[in-house]
């Protein structure tokens, strides 16, 4: 269940949620979509609270929840724990105290980027007091399916090219993504059905590679240049270049080296391994010339790297997905 469909089926605000979300995009759309359909606009000056981690938390958190409402029927707290923060198993214990000490007239949301780990005495009692759900970032298929319903939600449609060229350059981040849709969106006010071209044309233009950046830094790699190599990655990503499409088009990359070398042992016409490849001529042309600087297995090793990480990527093993590419460069120097 999604957050939307998840609020729409609470009927009327329960006293404890305690939300997990990974990704704080949808924490937040979680708080916006509960205090619209809870909170009256006219109690929120008085009667809304939000008390966040820091000093004194547990301390300040108890006496938000043991205040009393102010001219209405309920108080709302709102308690909000990000990737850096978190509680120790005598604090987690303080906290169920809390938890189990409501009175009826509060209803406090607890949220949190801290996954519970259900086998815990802690999840165990958790489920006895409060409504728990877990809402997990979307990946693959899903998140397909998530940037297409953010369009539609705006009466639009958009092409497959465009959705994976989307996923390519922001991954899962929903944030990042859903502001990039909105821009999207806001350009084209009247237009119905939008192209890649059309995203293209509105999407940042530092934060798209020319296939020569992609040769330029392969050089470097081929070259066994690991100093430059790092600097001239760093100075893409610092461009804005987004890690999982800067990873995309190193495959891509990879991949047309290595077919054009496997045909450039029958011929050096690149118009004919062209048309074998279903390539435009010139860009064979210039991977003939890189090709010479790897051999075909340290090809076969980089791309086997490279899908590996892409994988890692989409699923959320890597939490520093910079560090991450630094790691393959440097292991695709060595081989």
């Amino acid at each position: 269940m999604d957050v939307e469909g998840f609020i729409k089926s609470e009927k009327k605000a329960k006293s404890l949620y305690y939300i997990y979300a990974e990704n704080s995009y949808l924490r937040n759309k979680f708080k916006e979509k509960f205090i619209a359909k809870f909170v009256p606009e006219l109690i929120r000056d008085f009667n809304l609270s939000y008390v966040n981690p820091g000093e004194d938390y547990l301390k300040r958190l108890s006496n938000a929840v043991k205040t009393p409402p102010m001219g209405a029927e309920k108080r709302f707290v709102i308690s909000h724990f990000g990737d850096d923060e978190s509680l120790n198993k005598k604090e987690k214990q303080k906290l169920l105290d809390i938890f189990n000490n409501l009175d009826k007239s509060v209803s406090l949301l607890f949220l949190t980027a801290n996954k519970v780990d259900k086998r815990k005495k802690f999840y165990l009692n958790l489920k006895k007091i409060a409504v728990y759900q877990e809402f997990e970032t979307p990946r693959y298929r899903d998140l397909d399916q998530w940037i297409i319903k953010r369009f539609h939600n705006h009466n639009k449609k958009i092409d497959r090219q465009s959705i994976k060229m989307l996923e390519n350059m922001f991954s899962n981040k929903l944030e990042i993504l859903n502001s990039e849709i909105e821009k999207i969106i806001t350009r084209y006010p009247d237009k119905q059905k939008l192209s890649y071209y059309d995203l293209k044309a509105i999407i940042s233009r530092e934060k798209f590679l020319e296939d020569e950046e992609i040769f330029s830094f392969l050089d470097l790699i081929g070259d066994k240049k690991t100093d430059q190599a790092l600097l001239t990655l760093k100075e893409m990503l610092n461009k804005g270049v987004y890690p999982l499409y800067l990873l995309t088009m190193l495959k891509n990359q990879i991949e047309l080296l290595m077919q054009v070398k496997f045909y450039s042992q029958y011929t050096h016409d690149n118009r004919e391994i062209a048309r074998k490849i279903n390539k435009h001529p010139y860009p064979v042309k210039k991977a003939m010339q890189r090709c010479k600087n790897f051999t075909q297995k340290e090809l076969e090793k980089i791309l086997e790297e490279i899908l590996q990480a892409n994988y890692h990527f989409l699923t959320g093993y890597y939490p520093d997905q910079n560090t991450a590419l630094e790691m393959i460069i440097i292991k695709s120097i060595a081989y």
